[in-house]
Order: C-alpha cells, then structure tokens, then sequence
C-alpha cells in the first residue's frame, strides 16, 4: 500500500513562509493568493496534527513542532535536489550485479576483472559474495556464479564447466623432503595434510586403491581459497579443485602431486532469474569463454 504524503508545493509554501515570517510576503514571492497559502498551511497542519505556526504582532513564527519540521524538510528537498541532478539530462550507465561464490571470488575472480570488464562496454559491474545458503540472494541480482548440482528451481542456470580434484602441494615442500614427482599415494599420505570441512579424503584414497580411513589434517579449512593458499605456503598438501587452484599451478606455487584424480559432481554454474535472461546473456558467455580459457591452461 502507497504511503500518502502532503503536496510538495504545501511543504514549500510552508518553508518559504518560515523563512520570511509572513504569509503575505510568502504570497507575494510565490505568486499566490494570502488565501491559497493560509489553505496550504491549514492542510498541512491538520496532517501532521498539530500548529506549525503562531502568530505574533504582525508576524508569523513557528512553534517547535514547525522549526523541527522546517530542519528535516529542508534537508528532504536537497536530497531530492541531488537525486534530480543525478540523472537530469545525463545517460545513467546501466549497471549489472555479479554475485560470485566467496571461494570463486578470491581464488578466480580477482585475477580476470580486467578481461571481464574490458567486454562489459558501457556497463558497470557491481560484485557480491553472498553466503552459499542465501537462496534468495538470487532474487537480488542479475547473476550469480555458484557451485551445487544445478538444483534452483524458479531460475534459470547454466553448467560452466565440469572439474577435477587432485591432490597439490608446493614445490619447496616437496625439496624440503627430498622428493620428486610424480608422487605415490603412500608417499603423498607422509606429509602433513589439509583438510577441508566440506570434503572428505576418502573419495580420493579409494580412487589412490589406499585404506579408505580418513587421515588426520595438520590444519582444516572452511574456505577452499584458504586451503590453497596454505598448500601454495608449503603448509602442507591438499585436495583442490582443477578451476579454483589453476593459477596457483600456472604461478608455480602449486604442483599435482599424484596422477590420481576424481572426477566433480558439485560444480560451478551460473544463475539468473528468468526474466534477466537477455541482459545477462553477453556476461555469461564472457564468463564461459574465461573458464575455458582457465581449463585449457590447466
């Protein structure tokens, strides 16, 4: 339901005899009758019931209810003076809202904004990471990057890629053991391990043909991003997905371990509302282009 409000040209006729001290010379100024300002102020009043004037000698003065009134409108209308001026002949750029997955962000994201932005001509992006249980962040945005199994019923939602998890670490841990890749599965199991609280490394030791009993982590994580940024720190070794480790490797700060791997099935997908379809069909083609690039690189 609209909220109803008094005139806009009441509360100006209000301010305007405020300033003056006069319904007269507030007629005058505005080109109104004495009469049409009495009935604008009268109107005004019983709105916000109570007197916003009080007459004294030949003037008019406001009661304190008028003078708090008068300091809040004044700074109502400048704001609505520069929110005028903020699109009043001038081309208001069009703008689209990202939300990315938080991991994605700071392992991905960052590092490709320039070619991101450099095919978003014309058009500002605005870039959120909302936490991964805030379905209706979806509602709120243009698109969102996120990983699931493409289950967001009421969306549309588009694969970007399929990925891989392998066991990485960096280089000078691997010299400061005096070891050499590749590595085998016992190996890899010798040397301080990361753990990760949304992943397990059983799925990895039963592809490896090692005990599946989960190893104990020197360190465990609850962002995929911190994970490979303790392994890239020779903290010690973990299990990373191909996309979000791929420029820690192409850097040299990250190494696969193994030659075993295991295939995703919670992966990255974009999604939108249905209705935001063709605005965000240039962006999620650019963003596809940049994980194939990313995968190729890999």
């Amino acid at each position: 339901m609209l909220k109803r409000y008094p005139s806009i040209q009441s509360m100006q006729t209000f301010l305007q005899a405020a300033r003056v001290g006069s319904f007269s010379s507030a007629a005058r100024q505005l080109s109104l009758t004495h009469s049409a300002i009495s009935q604008q102020i009268r109107t005004l009043e019983e709105f916000v019931g109570q007197p916003l004037f009080m007459r004294e000698g030949g003037r008019v003065v406001l009661t304190d209810a008028g003078v708090l009134f008068a300091n809040q409108l004044t700074d109502g209308f400048e704001q609505i003076d520069r929110a005028l001026s903020s699109v009043t002949e001038r081309t208001v750029k069009q703008s689209i809202t990202l939300d990315v997955d938080p991991e994605l962000a700071q392992s991905w994201l960052v590092a490709r904004l320039p070619a991101l932005l450099g095919a978003l001509t014309g058009t500002s992006l605005t870039v959120l990471s909302t936490p991964r249980h805030e379905r209706s962040a979806f509602e709120r945005v243009d698109l969102a990057l996120r990983y699931g199994y493409g289950e967001w019923d009421g969306f549309e939602n588009a694969l970007m890629c399929g990925d891989r998890l392998t066991a990485v670490g960096s280089p000078s841990l691997l010299r400061s053991r005096g070891l050499s890749l590749p590595l085998t599965p016992a190996q890899l199991l010798e040397l301080p391990l990361l753990g990760y609280t949304k992943r397990s490394w059983i799925p990895w030791l039963a592809a490896a043909g090692m005990p599946t009993v989960e190893p104990d982590a020197v360190a465990v994580f609850d962002n995929a991003a911190g994970l490979i940024a303790a392994a890239s720190a020779g903290v010690g070794v973990g299990l990373a997905r191909g996309l979000l480790a791929a420029d820690a490797r192409r850097n040299g700060h990250l190494v696969e371990l193994t030659q075993v791997e295991i295939p995703t099935h919670y992966n990255l997908y974009a999604v939108w509302p249905r209705e935001k379809a063709g605005r965000v069909a240039a962006l999620i083609g650019v963003i596809r282009d940049l994980v194939a690039q990313t995968a190729g690189a890999r």
